[in-house]
């Protein structure tokens, strides 16, 4: 959205009935909300018709009621400068789809249009059950009904009502069958970046995972925020393994997250890296106290070590906000946070590493007290990563690290 430099910090959120300030953006300029989820809230109810100029893609952006001709400030920007339209995928036209027919091959009935306006992809509920009889994605939540496509984008899930039933249930995960184009991809990367042997572990299951809200919203924000200071695309966002210590076997058979204080992965899982207590195999390494990950997941395997005894490893995929980021092929243990102008750290192979890491840093936050009794008043977190998805695979050679409890830091 675009900064306004009238707006301060008693200036309340623009959502209706809401009577919070607004939320001040790590470059320092104020949000016209008090969160994403209000900004999203009042997005949703702009007519679909009033889409950007540049990238055709997002709803245009609306000030106290007027409606501009883009989405945001970098659309903007890039229209103004003459780059061109951002590749985007084409949004569903609300009024065309009214007038479509039913996405089962030879069918040719009009789609079913609800009381709100909106068309579905089918015509009737039997034909909804036959496109998953013939292949279609499932809904992750029910696993009743095919996955809807909004704005020229498979969802999730085949409903606002699954889509709300699982965010009203975050912290959570979600199985992908092995079916699924991100069960694929996930898998893909997991095999094609493990470089440490011939053969790469088998993957079993993937999971994707649902953090809190609280958490969505403070990601969202430190992602907008990097992305306006530094010019880069979704703040130089990247997907990278990070491996930690399981004391259960989640994910093994099931996905309930378990109360073992020692368990980082479902303390992970469960507050998305907000826990202030990781033993330092999982946050200490050459360039000082952080948060690690890599590109290579038999890198992010070295981290990797059970508790339990289980005839499987686990490990996470996350989205890491880099920003601007300093390359280095020397450690430095004093780190605890980016050389002054940068973002984050990336170790990069010659010198002291043989394989890529990189590192963002943690930092002091106050923090209302949640359900799990680890925090007070303040807790450390950090906005800059958040698990996306939970991997199941085999043993490497020489199977995995079977650790000893040792208190955590």
């Amino acid at each position: 959205m675009c900064p306004d430099g009238t707006r301060t910090g008693v200036t309340i959120c623009a959502y209706p009935g809401c009577t919070k300030a607004v939320w001040r953006d790590p470059d320092g300029s104020f949000s016209q909300y008090c969160s994403v989820s209000h900004r999203d809230s009042a997005v949703s109810k702009i007519n679909q018709n009033s889409i950007c100029k540049n990238c055709h893609a997002r709803p245009v952006y609306v000030e106290n009621g007027k409606a501009h001709d883009f989405c945001g400030l970098r659309c903007a920007t890039a229209a103004r400068s003459g780059n061109g339209a951002r590749q985007a995928l084409a949004p569903i036209n609300v009024n065309q789809g009214r007038n479509a027919v039913c996405a089962i091959t030879g069918c040719g009935r009009p789609v079913f249009v609800n009381q709100q306006g909106n068309p579905g992809e089918y015509c009737s509920q039997r034909h909804r059950q036959l496109a998953i009889q013939n292949g279609a994605e499932a809904c992750l939540f029910c696993g009743e009904w095919p996955k809807a496509t909004i704005n020229g984008r498979k969802s999730d899930f085949c409903s606002k009502r699954c889509k709300d039933d699982t965010a009203n249930s975050a912290p959570m995960i979600l199985e992908v069958p092995p079916s699924h184009e991100a069960f694929e991809s996930v898998a893909n990367q997991f095999t094609t970046k493990w470089l440490h042997t011939l053969t790469p572990p088998k993957v079993y299951k993937v999971y994707k995972i649902y953090s809190s809200k609280d958490h969505m919203d403070e990601f969202g924000r430190y992602k907008l925020g990097v992305e306006r200071r530094t010019g880069l695309e979704g703040g130089n966002s990247n997907r990278r393994f990070h491996g930690t210590v399981r004391a259960c076997h989640i994910g093994d058979h099931y996905t309930g997250f378990c109360s073992d204080e020692d368990c980082s992965l479902c303390r992970i899982l469960e507050s998305s890296f907000e826990v202030a207590r990781f033993g330092q195999r999982t946050n200490f390494g050459r360039f000082g106290a952080g948060i690690y990950t890599s590109a290579t997941s038999s890198k992010a395997n070295d981290y990797v070590g059970e508790l339990a005894m289980s005839n499987y490893q686990a490990m996470l995929l996350t989205e890491v906000i880099m920003g601007k980021a300093i390359k280095l092929t020397v450690g430095n243990q004093n780190l605890t946070a980016p050389p002054q102008g940068y973002d984050s750290v990336i170790g990069e192979p010659g010198g002291d590493l043989n394989y890529d890491e990189c590192i963002v840093y943690k930092v002091w936050h106050s923090i209302a007290s949640r359900r799990v009794k680890l925090f007070t008043s303040t807790a450390l977190q950090n906005e800059a990563i958040r698990p996306l998805y939970l991997i199941i695979f085999s043993k490497p050679s020489g199977g995995p690290t079977v650790l000893p409890r040792i208190p955590s830091i």
